[in-house]
């Protein structure tokens, strides 16, 4: 059985496509934060 699709279906974004999405952008979000620590305790020294 295939499934056929419409364009509006093509167009839709799914709850795991957003949830992975967010995810990678929370990611990226804490490795600048983590950065950011690194940088900051480096100049104290």
């Amino acid at each position: 059985m295939s499934k056929t699709t419409t364009n509006s279906e093509l167009n839709d974004i799914s709850a795991d496509d957003l949830a992975l999405w967010s995810a990678v952008i929370v990611i990226i979000g804490d490795l600048v934060a983590l950065l950011a620590v690194l940088k900051a305790r480096s100049e104290k020294q």
